[in-house]
């Protein structure tokens, strides 16, 4: 009997440690391609907002720019659909709450929320990159700093109220 369990002993040991490695190795594999799709998701939706902002910039007036536009348009709802699925509480609420205001990024307010919902993507992708500041994270997003969007923003709306299209 005892000779028997000498070899029954070690193979039931292998067996629960193969097991054991199967399972670990799919759950680990599993969250890395969910974590890849969330940040596919994340940065689909900032580029494809990204896009629109450039070119809503000057009236689209090439056929290429309008199917462009489409295509981006496309891309934002698709990303969002893919947040909603794989984005974490955190990114879906405040995501939802920025939406649920507009689309429009035409104040300084606006800006910063929309900043706030990439920081807390960026904030939610593994391995966690380092914090920046608002200010850097809205001049990355935005090409310019948060303080030069009022002046610019008033000056435009000044001109435009004038029928000045500079």
């Amino acid at each position: 009997m005892n000779s028997a369990a000498q070899y029954w002993v070690p193979a039931l040991i292998a067996a629960v440690v193969s097991i054991s490695v199967v399972f670990l190795t799919r759950r680990s594999e599993t969250r890395r391609h969910l974590e890849s799709l969330r940040t596919a998701a994340y940065v689909d939706f900032i580029r494809a907002v990204a896009g629109l902002a450039v070119l809503q910039r000057h009236p689209v007036t090439e056929e290429a720019e309008f199917l462009r536009g489409n295509e981006l348009t496309a891309l934002v709802a698709d990303s969002k659909a893919r947040i909603a699925l794989y984005g974490s509480d955190s990114v879906v609420s405040s995501l939802a709450e920025f939406l649920r205001a507009g689309v429009v990024l035409d104040t300084p307010a606006r800006a910063r929320q929309f900043t706030s919902v990439c920081q807390r993507m960026r904030n939610d992708t593994k391995p966690r990159p380092g914090e920046i500041t608002e200010h850097d994270a809205h001049f990355l997003l935005f090409g310019f700093d948060i303080g030069d969007y009022l002046p610019d923003t008033a000056a435009a709306l000044t001109r435009t109220a004038k029928g000045d299209p500079k």
